[in-house]
């Protein structure tokens, strides 16, 4: 394998894609690698949302040639262009070589599935070699970009989706077996709610309102891909839940909180069960593999990645009940981790497992230089004064008002880490109101804490690290009403710890100093972003927020800024990001477009459920009878000669799997 510069990447390429704003990938994603003899390294990793502002980016890209285009101006920054890249992964339209996927070696699973197990499992290669680690890659479903184009004519429908993995440092072997993902649950339950799943967890810990629902009624969970007859018990208990009244209370459930709406209350009711049966589902996963492997967790690391290795409560709750040796996960376990699994399992593939890398933080994205762009003076008329950072004037700051962090290059993954945060005073609960009311969430939505490692034992109970918020360790009963802002109900906090290794330098001295302060080794933390954006990635979009949000100091990069006439600052919506990857320029532009590349007016939804999603799911979803899915599918054809990115026999073979898998389903 060659030394130099390679690419793994997780997007979309389609016309249709992209004038519908629709890909069957989300949270699209470019990693950029370097290679030295056995050295391994993360260059820079890239998540469209953040510069195109579309939240989740499903967006595809139009062609390879735009593709190309964007990928050599964003490889500026390093010097290279595409000629200097040795590979492209994940990207079939720009890969001949298919000798880096997976299947070569795994072909039971999926890329997809595969791509998560290796982004916790080789993450730290010395782990690796050195450690027995039990990993699960455990998120909604795998998508079809790649395991659709495999030669011998096998279907992501014949592969699963969901795997375990223990690997012992004796052999090196990657001893797969298939799992159940307990995100599926989740994902019905966005569709069931249309809450996100974040939310909907907040929302179960948040009430105290409780079924009395007997979840032996939804088992056995044995099905690798959970079909229609799981999904059936699920959404029976949910319409049950749906219809509980003041009349039940005492009978089937003990009350209703007042704090919420009923509906909230049914909801809060439902995701508790939700929850209790994924701990269920991820216990028998491990329990399984106890037996089968002569496993003893205190010797072995658990490792997870999927969307959801999000769920914090269940990470401590098995960290918890297991007593394992140590937890390993990327800060990106979601689809926005993709493209790091996607190279990982490349480069071992590639290797044989003969690389040496280590993901040692979280801070991989885009950095900007402060004075450079105070000098472009774009918000003179907005900045009062710009002065030194000082740590002990951060805690004066927090203690008036939340204060706007932007330090170094920017956190991959889903949740701020201290580079692109609102920080605030924890002690008192109006810290927490304030943030809520700033970001226009839901005022019983929980504030996460930043936590000095080496006081976890004095304020956590089990207090172990957590770098990436990963976990919601129990906040110590003495300790709670000090630090009111970030408790949820539970008396659990989803905290990130931080140490004087960090490479956020400035934030941990803010720590320090705000414990020497105040006796608190814990400040406030949450996502500089508005409701419905991406975390925000420049400092112009950073400035916008502060002065629609009436926020009197940002720190960036070292310097204190002080923000002035907000009541004046015109601007009402979020700052448009830099990367626009539309290609036409007028609404008659764009419908010339559609005219061009969907002559027969094939609907959004069709499109959509199609070509972009996962059939064999949208099909329930949309409930279509088999002589609608036959139109569709004739008229789809006719399209695909329009659009030479479609492969044919691909559609077909998702159309007729799907069709097969359902009939199977239901008998």
């Amino acid at each position: 394998m060659k030394d130099g510069f390679y690419i793994s990447a997780y997007i979309n390429i389609s016309k249709l894609g992209n004038l519908y704003h629709a890909g069957h990938r989300h949270d699209a994603c470019i990693a950029l690698w370097k290679k030295e003899e056995q050295d391994v390294s993360l260059v820079h990793y890239w998540e469209l949302e953040r510069l195109t502002g579309l939240k989740q980016q499903r967006l595809s890209f139009f062609d390879i040639t735009q593709f190309k285009n964007i990928i050599n101006d964003l490889l500026k920054d390093y010097a290279i262009t595409l000629d200097d890249i040795v590979e492209i992964w994940g990207v079939p339209e720009l890969q001949e070589d298919d000798s880096y996927l997976s299947k070569h070696m795994f072909p039971e699973y999926t890329l997809h599935g595969m791509a998560h197990l290796t982004s916790c499992l080789l993450m730290d290669m010395d782990l690796f070699r050195h450690e027995k680690i039990l990993a699960f890659s455990v998120d909604g479903g795998s998508d079809s970009y790649i395991d659709a184009y495999d030669r011998q004519g096998r279907s992501e429908y014949d592969r699963y989706h969901f795997a375990g993995c223990y690997s012992k440092a004796e052999d090196h072997a990657l001893n797969l077996f298939p799992v159940v993902s307990p995100a599926v649950l989740w994902g019905w339950a966005l569709i069931r709610y249309n809450i996100r799943e974040g939310s909907l967890m907040a929302l179960a810990s948040a009430s105290e309102s409780e079924a009395y629902y007997d979840m032996e009624q939804l088992f056995p969970f044995d099905e690798y891909i959970m079909g229609t007859t799981i999904r059936q018990r699920i959404f029976d208990m949910m319409d049950e839940i749906d219809h509980y009244t003041q009349e039940d209370v005492g009978v089937t459930f003990n009350y209703f909180d007042e704090r919420f709406s009923i509906k909230e209350n049914r909801i809060s009711m439902v995701m508790k069960i939700i929850q209790q049966v994924s701990y269920k589902i991820m216990e028998k996963s491990i329990d399984d593999a106890i037996e089968r492997f002569g496993i003893l967790p205190e010797d072995t690391y658990l490792a997870m990645s999927g969307g959801f290795a999000l769920n914090c409560p269940c990470n401590t709750y098995l960290m918890n009940k297991y007593h394992f040796k140590g937890f390993i996960a990327p800060p990106c376990v979601s689809d926005s981790g993709m493209a790091m699994g996607i190279g990982l399992s490349s480069f071992y593939v590639r290797t044989h497992g003969h690389f040496k890398f280590k993901l040692s933080h979280a801070y991989y994205g885009d950095g900007y230089n402060t004075q450079a762009f105070l000098e472009e003076k774009a918000f003179s008329d907005f900045i009062e004064s710009v002065e030194a950072f000082d740590p002990f004037q951060v805690v004066k700051d927090m203690q008036e008002d939340i204060v706007m962090w932007f330090e170094g290059s920017a956190e991959i993954g889903p949740r701020a880490l201290g580079a692109r945060s609102l920080i605030g005073d924890p002690r008192w609960e109006r810290t927490k109101d304030r943030l809520n009311e700033v970001k226009q969430r839901q005022w019983w939505r929980p504030v996460a804490p930043i936590v000095l490692k080496e006081k976890i034992g004095d304020w956590f109970h089990n207090g172990y690290e957590s770098p990436f918020m990963l976990h919601a360790l129990e906040v110590l009963e003495d300790k709670r009403a000090a630090v009111p802002a970030i408790i949820h109900e539970d008396g659990t906090a989803r905290l990130q710890t931080i140490g004087e290794d960090s490479p956020q330098k400035y934030l941990y001295q803010v720590m320090k100093a705000f414990e020497g302060k105040t006796g608190v080794p814990i400040i406030c933390n949450t996502s500089l972003n508005d409701k419905g954006e991406p975390i925000i990635n420049r400092m112009e979009e950073a400035c916008n927020f502060a002065l629609r949000k009436h926020i009197k100091v940002g720190y960036f990069n070292g310097y204190r800024v002080c923000f002035k006439n907000h009541e004046q600052y015109e601007k009402e919506d979020v700052l448009e990001r830099k990367l626009n990857m539309e290609i036409w320029q007028d609404p008659s532009q764009k419908q010339a477009l559609i005219d061009q590349y969907n002559p027969y007016h094939i609907s959004a939804k069709e499109i959509y459920v199609y070509i972009f999603t996962n059939l064999n799911k949208s099909i329930e979803l949309f409930q279509l009878d088999d002589e609608k899915q036959k139109d569709i599918a004739k008229r789809i054809k006719e399209l695909l000669k329009k659009d030479q990115l479609f492969n044919k026999q691909i559609l077909l073979t998702r159309i007729t799997n799907a069709n097969m898998n359902r009939k199977k389903n239901v008998s």
